[in-house]
């Protein structure tokens, strides 16, 4: 494994299916310690709420529980990199194929960078559906609820959606397209020494201090 000690960058992928809290841990550590977090969705997402042509094209591929087209993601996500000069950041949504993660090396190399850690967000599909199935989303300010765990305030209820891909048969679509599509970088950044695993199906706070373990960092 890298010494992860002889550094104060970090450039960092989140891996895991969807709904194993790799958005709310890339926040945390967002929050906590000065990393951009670089979410593509809440990109695409913003461009879909914006009518623009790029989130128009987006939108349908969405909605069905397939991938963006590559192209699309890859512009997104070398553009949020390049506005930080490429330094702290996590990455959750992005790569998710093969291809996107030799697009993700090129990149990097290109510039004489590299990442320093893949974390691999572990949980089984049927928590995937139940957990999903009860997310909620402010359509204003794109903040995450949860009906179990956190739960949206009342005064808000009128702005609270469940987004067309948390319905339990767009869910179970997803997990096999990731199955498909994104499982095989588990592999991939294993080859490169670059894989940390955490068991994701704990509260927020102990998947956090999974993370903060195992990147060296104060929780």
């Amino acid at each position: 494994m890298p010494d992860r000690t002889k550094t104060d960058i970090h450039r960092i992928v989140f891996l895991g299916p969807p709904g194993s809290g790799k958005g709310t841990q890339a926040r945390l550590l967002s929050a906590n310690h000065g990393l951009t977090h670089i979410s593509t969705g809440v990109i695409l997402r913003r461009e879909i709420n914006a009518g623009t042509p790029l989130g128009l094209e987006a939108k349908k591929y969405i909605e069905n529980g397939g991938l963006t087209p590559d192209e699309l993601v890859r512009a997104l996500a070398e553009k949020a990199m390049t506005e930080i000069n490429c330094r702290d950041f996590v990455l959750d949504g992005y790569p998710r194929t093969l291809r996107q993660a030799h697009w993700l090396q090129d990149f990097l190399d290109s510039r004489g960078i590299s990442l320093t850690a893949a974390l691999n967000l572990v949980i089984d599909d049927e928590d995937v559906v139940l957990r999903l199935s009860q997310r909620r989303i402010h359509r204003r300010t794109g903040e995450n609820f949860h009906l179990s765990h956190k739960p949206p305030p009342e005064e808000e209820l009128e702005y609270i959606i469940s987004r067309p891909d948390d319905h339990p048969d767009a869910i179970r679509k997803r997990l096999k397209v990731y199955d498909q599509h994104t499982r095989p970088l588990v592999e991939y950044y294993r080859s490169q020494d670059l894989l940390l695993t955490v068991h994701a199906l704990g509260s927020f706070r102990e998947v956090r201090s999974q993370v903060c373990k195992l990147l060296q960092l104060s929780f």
